[in-house]
């Protein structure tokens, strides 16, 4: 049906309204992000004349100039501009929900989740394959407003769990600990004392990490033992990478549990456990934001992840 013959309740009541005009809100919101009446009214498939028609209309109902047009296309007065990401969010949400609706049935529902990516190579994505979870799409170092726009259900994030606008449930606590490649250790004779003294130290230098992760100098520090050359060796800009170096025998690390998890399994990597681990205060949090259910699927995911996470943190690695 032609975008110019629908007419609803909203435009023939003279009495007010909550809601302006759906037909004429889509217009314009097509309109303000075409940035051409012609162009939006390809994407409706409509005449430009109808997309016009309905933004005189919007025009109308608010007594205000929304778009003024010009010979390349339209410009955004200001309150024009202030409402349109609001409008561009909420079609974007009516898409969404559409294509979910249209979906519904017809296969398994698939739940896409974001996550770091060095949590979901180490940790996550093995124990995805050991259940069989081919219901979930990975999406790692999602961009910031992933979650908000739709693209993803869930987000797993690394932090202190303070995002305001989110329901965050805890998921998974972790600790840092120094870990070395087997022959390495073997040169020290096995003693982790002489371990953390002698080799080469690898330092995480990330931006993003815990503030109150302790570098070399406080480890050391804390257990009485001192080092005249603590700023020799690698330093790194991401914690997996620490683990990485650690692997390839460039000294000893101070790792993340979670991130290690699968080199020290597979020995790879040894962790000098004795008096070394420190837990963090910032752990894995499930993130999803206000306001929004989560589907059957998202939560069924939610269930398996926490379920993971228990025997993780009951071992105290």
């Amino acid at each position: 049906m032609a975008l110019e013959n629908l007419k609803t309740a909203d435009e023939t009541s003279e009495a007010p309204q909550t809601l302006l005009p759906l037909n004429a809100l889509r217009a314009f919101e097509a309109a303000a992000r075409r940035g051409s009446l012609a162009a939006a009214a390809r994407e409706l498939g409509v005449t430009p004349g109808a997309v016009s028609q309905q933004i005189r209309l919007l025009e109308d109902v608010l007594k205000t100039r929304l778009l003024e047009r010009t010979g390349q296309g339209v410009l955004l007065t200001v309150e024009a501009a202030d409402a349109a990401p609001y409008l561009h969010e909420a079609f974007a949400s009516l898409a969404e929900a559409s294509a979910r609706l249209r979906s519904a049935g017809a296969m398994p529902a698939r739940v896409r989740l974001g996550v770091p990516g060095a949590f979901a190579a180490a940790w996550l994505a093995p124990r995805l394959a050991r259940a069989g979870r081919n219901d979930v799409s990975l999406i790692s170092d999602p961009g910031a407003d992933d979650l908000d726009r739709f693209r993803l259900d869930i987000e797993i994030r690394f932090g202190d769990g303070q995002w305001p606008g989110y329901v965050v449930r805890p998921l998974l606590s972790d600790s840092l600990m120094p870990a070395v490649a087997p022959d390495l250790l073997e040169q020290c004779d096995g003693d982790w004392r002489k371990a953390v003294l002698a080799l080469p130290l690898i330092h995480d230098t990330s931006p993003t990490r815990d503030p109150a992760q302790p570098d070399w100098q406080v480890w050391l520090a804390r257990r009485g033992l001192h080092r005249s050359d603590l700023a020799q060796g690698d330093h790194v800009s991401a914690p997996d990478h620490a683990v990485r170096a650690a692997v390839s025998g460039r000294g000893v690390a101070l790792v993340r549990a979670s991130l290690a998890e699968n080199a020290v399994a597979e020995g790879r990597l040894i962790t000098l456990i004795a008096d070394g681990v420190t837990p963090l205060s910032w752990r894995y949090h499930l993130l999803s934001p206000e306001g929004r259910p989560l589907s059957r699927a998202a939560r069924a995911l939610a269930d398996f992840l926490a379920e993971e996470a228990r025997p993780f943190e009951t071992a105290g690695v």
